[in-house]
């Protein structure tokens, strides 16, 4: 199993603990792809998966680059103004993994727009 899926799987075990409804995976439009789509309460979480095996390009999260956030928020209007469940808000979240010894690390990081 590739690193990506594997901090995929893993990303999605821990938000099913934290009570999240995971609604997809891997959505992907003409605006982009987003790794996991779930409702937290009435809110439309967003979540952008970044899982690596150790720190020698930095942290997970410094992959999330701007021009990457630009695509991301593109693909949440899209997904948001097409999306049939009534929901208060959208959040665009983002969680690293650092995946040692075939443990997780998990850092949930919320609400990187703000």
């Amino acid at each position: 199993m590739k690193v990506g899926s594997w901090g995929e799987d893993a990303a999605e075990k821990y938000l099913r603990k934290k009570g999240y409804l995971i609604l997809e995976r891997n959505f992907r439009c003409r605006y982009g792809e987003i790794d996991i789509i779930a409702m937290a309460g009435t809110e439309l979480v967003f979540l952008e998966v970044k899982t690596r095996r150790n720190l020698n390009y930095g942290l997970p999260c410094e992959s999330v680059t701007a021009a990457k956030v630009k695509h991301l928020k593109r693909a949440v209007s899209y997904y948001a103004s097409t999306c049939p469940i009534r929901h208060s808000g959208v959040r665009l979240d983002v969680i690293e993994i650092l995946a040692k010894e075939g443990q997780a690390h998990i850092h949930h990081i919320e609400n990187i727009l703000g």
